[in-house]
């Protein structure tokens, strides 16, 4: 069952906060049962400052982890994971349309290490290997609707095997651009999204 998974954990800068966790199972059939939990945060500091020059419904900044089990569990193997990272990444289209993003379009990917940013006194990781697990971060473009005009945004998504039969699935989005007086550093954004996305546990 979803509630059987325990939900991933990562680490938000300040002036975020935790505005939704799911618990879904998203393919149940004979053979194998999926199940999903689920945490998106948005930077609520963001939204406030740009209250009065935009409207506040619009999203961002978020970031997501989803922790993902099969059962029955199997070691990770290449096809596995090459099919939970497809599907996912499907997903995350959908959510991003959902959440208002328009003219979405897969635009190339880079490669990170998991968890570089974690503490190795961690005891999550203890007793691992040294060498950090590789995966790879799909990048999309897309747009924002804003009062008859649209604002460039940019997404990531990973998913990575944390385990037999268990991923977990990163991602998230920034604006290139804000409206009104309000600075904003989107190279900034990246490397605290990646650094969001490295620290999920």
């Amino acid at each position: 069952m979803a509630s059987d998974v325990p939900p991933p954990t990562l680490d938000v800068p300040d002036g975020w906060r935790l505005v939704s966790e799911e618990r879904t199972t998203p393919f149940d059939v004979r053979v194998v049962t999926v199940t999903a939990n689920t945490r998106i945060y948005e930077d609520v500091d963001l939204r406030e400052r740009l209250a009065d020059v935009a409207d506040t419904a619009v999203t961002w900044r978020f970031v997501f982890a989803s922790r993902l089990r099969i059962r029955p569990a199997n070691p990770p193997s290449r096809t596995l994971s090459a099919l939970v990272t497809e599907r996912a990444n499907s997903r995350f289209v959908d959510v991003l349309g959902e959440r208002g993003f328009e003219s979405i379009d897969r635009a190339d990917a880079r490669r990170f290490d998991v968890g570089a940013d974690r503490d190795p006194s961690d005891d999550t990781s203890a007793g691992t290997d040294a060498t950090l697990p590789v995966t790879e971060a799909t990048r999309y473009r897309a747009r924002v609707r804003l009062d008859g005009r649209t604002v460039p945004v940019e997404a990531y998504f990973a998913a990575w095997a944390a385990g037999d039969g268990e991923y977990l699935l990163g991602g998230g989005a920034y604006p290139l651009s804000v409206p009104g007086p309000e600075s904003f550093d989107p190279e900034r954004a990246r490397d605290e999204l990646f650094s969001m996305l490295r620290s999920i546990r």
